[in-house]
């Protein structure tokens, strides 16, 4: 077996390798692409060679790069890395030498899930639409600001649709300047409106396409990008143990603090991905809003949870909830069932 530490930057990385022994057989600077990777670890590929990086924000197309190569690599946590290593001395040439030490001795930290190339295509997609709708509504919100400051107020939604901005700019201006204002960003509302349209054209065939997404939306106010964010966030189900497993990786568990015998809950930990937590949170936020009969259930636990916690706290326990059923959904590959929920409560 032959290991390898490397350290990743934008233009350039730092490459250690070592025998089973410890013994340096390579070391040094490469250009941050993949044929510099070829060149440099292609020659130890046939002696299994296996790397182990820290995850970043060009983590995939490395991992992809150094697995189409022949090579065994492991993905870690930069920051469970540094807690094991607490060195003050940080060289680009230290970290990886620390990493190929640390993967040698069999020290590394849980690696890091490496997405399917679906599951990423998603996560872009997804990514991609919410960064253009919040963009969307700075623009809203901008033009909105203006008039309110020559004296107009707009309805709640009034600049939500083309005919809302025409409808504005039909009813004139006493400054001809706020005419070109709101014309020229009305221009950009409709590129950028063309823009998501795309993208959501592009999810809507993602979503046809995976069955896993029809039986999660079998649960109440569980729509496309739910459905799509939470199969594109947990890949394989059966990479957790368990729901608490799939609750923790979204950040919806609560921190625990144990001491002698008392053992206090604090706040959720917010660790792990954002966008899992914030499409459950306002699925709940739906959920105990609605009074379908399709959510009593739902909405039952989440008083009672309430009453003796408050609404606040009981909507994040409802959020994680949600997310304990999707898991299950998709682990069992069944659909929702309402009569399970009244069964356990």
């Amino acid at each position: 077996m032959v290991y390898c530490g490397m350290d990743i930057a934008s233009v350039s990385s730092y490459v250690y390798v070592a025998d089973k022994q410890g013994r340096k057989l390579s070391a040094g600077e490469i250009a941050t692409t993949e044929q510099a990777m070829r060149d440099r670890l292609g020659p130890f590929v046939g002696r299994k060679l296996s790397i182990a990086i820290e995850a970043g924000n060009q983590t995939a197309w490395i991992h992809e790069a150094l697995v189409k190569m022949g090579s065994a690599v492991t993905v870690v946590n930069p920051a469970k890395v540094k807690a094991i290593a607490q060195s003050r001395r940080k060289t680009d040439k230290i970290d990886a030498k620390l990493l190929c030490d640390l993967l040698r001795l069999d020290g590394l930290p849980h690696p890091v899930h490496m997405p399917s190339e679906r599951a990423r295509a998603v996560r872009g997609l997804l990514r991609a639409r919410k960064q253009l709708v919040s963009a969307r509504t700075k623009l809203c919100n901008v033009v909105r600001g203006m008039l309110r400051q020559e004296g107009i107020r707009l309805r709640l939604r009034a600049l939500s649709t083309y005919v809302g901005w025409q409808r504005v700019q039909a009813d004139g201006f006493d400054r001809p300047h706020m005419a070109t204002i709101v014309a020229t960003y009305y221009e950009s509302f409709v590129r950028l409106t063309k823009s998501i349209r795309e993208l959501e054209r592009e999810l809507d065939a993602q979503e046809r396409a995976d069955k896993r997404a029809a039986r999660l939306e079998t649960m109440p106010k569980v729509g496309q990008i739910t459905a799509l964010t939470t199969i594109s966030a947990l890949d394989d189900p059966g990479r957790f143990r368990s729901s608490r497993k799939a609750v923790s990786y979204s950040g919806l568990a609560p921190t625990v603090r144990s001491s002698g015998e008392r053992t206090v809950y604090g706040s959720i930990s917010r660790e792990g991905r954002s966008e899992l937590r914030a499409v459950w949170v306002q699925v709940a936020h739906l959920v105990v809003l609605d009074r379908k009969r399709s959510t009593q259930a739902l909405r039952t636990w989440f008083n009672r949870v309430a009453r003796r916690r408050g609404k606040k706290t009981a909507t994040v326990a409802l959020a994680r909830k949600l997310l304990v059923i999707a898991y299950h959904i998709l682990r069992d590959e069944t659909v929702y069932d309402p009569t399970r929920l009244k069964r356990a409560g």
